[in-house]
């Protein structure tokens, strides 16, 4: 008899904060796969908030501190969304949040993207830092599955979501697709590719960026234009036969009238 380890369950509580979650003061360099999985992410969300929640706003690697007494711990997503933002932050006064003063409040949403240099910390540490900033959800998105084995790894991706007790709970940890609750969307996960959200779990009706929703019409607009040249070319054939049938029988009856006379 086998017993499925993830069924087991482990609540604990943390403290505000540890020497160890002190942000480094250089940023971390990202690979260019992990950038632009990230930029494409932050792209799609801001297409997805712009129509829903044009008061928030979508970032890269924004730092949220909420120690005050200590202000270098914190953690700083790949991509996040915040349902409101402070004053001053679309002029860029704010280059990050902090939680303590009025206005800041925490992202509803936060993604990481495991990294080669870094596989452990998606694994077994950020959590912890989201479970006491207070995120609502948080995707770990492993692509080329850099997650270690030890931590129960790798898979592509891991689902983390907030219970109305205030438990921060993993409720996906699986190479397949799984439904946010945050969103109401699918999140479709491409090994060596691009972490896809889509109104299906099959990825039918995926969510576009700005940019790939202009491309897509301007696909449709081509597609329509030469439906149209078709259609056009398809009357003036018909046009064409229809005057060389008129000829033939103008010829047909000339022909007949000289046969008479």
């Amino acid at each position: 008899m086998t017993t499925d380890r993830r069924a087991v369950a482990v609540q604990y509580s943390l403290p505000a904060s540890l020497p160890e979650w002190e942000l480094p003061e250089v940023p971390v360099p990202e690979s260019p796969v992990h950038d632009e999985i990230a930029d494409r992410l932050r792209n799609v969300l801001v297409a997805w908030q712009t129509q829903v929640h044009p008061a928030g706003a979508v970032r890269r690697n924004l730092a949220i501190r909420w120690d005050e007494v200590h202000p270098r711990v914190g953690v700083d997503p790949d991509v996040c969304w915040l349902e409101t933002v402070p004053p001053g932050f679309h002029d860029g006064a704010v280059d990050s949040l902090r939680l303590w003063l009025p206005g800041h409040r925490v992202p509803g949403l936060a993604i990481e993207i495991v990294s080669r240099s870094h596989p452990y910390k998606d694994y077994a540490r950020v959590q912890d830092k989201y479970a006491v900033v207070g995120v609502r959800e948080l995707w770990v998105y492993d692509p080329y599955h850099f997650g270690p084995r030890s931590l129960g790894g790798p898979v592509l991706l891991q689902l983390w979501v907030r219970t109305p007790e205030g438990v921060l709970r993993e409720t996906h940890h699986a190479d397949t697709p799984v439904r946010s609750p945050l969103l109401g969307a699918w999140l479709v996960p491409r090994a060596k590719g691009h972490l896809e959200v889509a109104d299906q779990s099959d990825g039918t009706g995926p969510w576009l960026t700005h940019a790939e929703q202009e491309r897509a019409r301007a696909e449709q607009e081509r597609a329509r234009a030469e439906q149209e040249r078709a259609r056009a070319e398809q009357e003036r054939a018909r046009a064409e036969q229809e005057r060389a049938r008129a000829d033939a029988l103008q010829a047909e009856l000339l022909e007949l009238r000289r046969s008479r006379s």
